[in-house]
């Protein structure tokens, strides 16, 4: 009674905050591919793309993406994109071989953690479960698609890694319906370390 329409949670989005991926990075232009044939088939089933500039004089050649064709059909089911410095900065995975992406991740350029996966849990082609990670890595929130429009309907917020609350749209209108909080969710808490061995509780 009374219940006035909220609309859909903002918080987390940090799709402003999430690097940007960069395509060209697995585009063979310009690029010295190196490829594998791993099980003898005569065809190649590992690619390594390597990229030369030029620094103070000197020309740096370092690997841009390396793909893998797990299943031997020809197709990449593995993607992975670097920086010059070696960081991980996106991966790609077919894990049904069907020859679309199931699984998108997204790294930070600079410390290489976790900043966004996007899955395909029903491997219908559309990704309908986004993870969304804190600069530190941890998991902040999760997002369901569960009517397949490509919007947002249950919304999963967690802090320091834990779970603590769950919003519904169960009419799919981009209004949350419902909030539940988790029973008995705490963040995780370090405790200092006294150098003493706790004592065991006895009957």
């Amino acid at each position: 009674k009374g219940k006035k329409d909220v609309a859909a949670p903002k918080g987390g989005d940090t799709s402003a905050s999430v690097p940007k991926v960069d395509p060209t990075l697995c585009e063979t232009a310009g690029k010295n591919v190196v490829t594998y044939d791993l099980n003898r088939d005569n065809q190649p089933d590992v690619w390594r793309l390597y990229k030369t500039e030029e620094e103070g004089g000197t020309k740096i050649e370092f690997m841009t993406c390396k793909q893998v064709d797990f299943d031997h059909d020809g197709r990449k089911d593995w993607v992975v994109g670097f920086n010059r410095k070696g960081t991980r900065l996106f991966e790609k995975v077919d894990m049904d071989y069907d020859d679309k992406f199931d699984l998108s991740a997204i790294f930070d350029p600079k410390t290489g953690l976790i900043a966004e996966v996007e899955r395909d849990r029903d491997f219908d082609g559309k990704y309908d479960l986004k993870e969304i990670y804190d600069s530190s890595g941890q998991l902040q929130s999760v997002r369901h698609d569960k009517d397949a429009d490509g919007e947002p309907d249950q919304w999963e917020q967690y802090k320091d890694g834990v779970l603590i609350t769950i919003l519904f749209d169960d009419n799919f209108d981009g209004k949350v319906d419902r909030r539940e909080e988790v029973p008995g969710a705490r963040p995780k808490i370090q405790m200092p370390d006294t150098g003493v061995a706790p004592v065991e509780p006895t009957e």
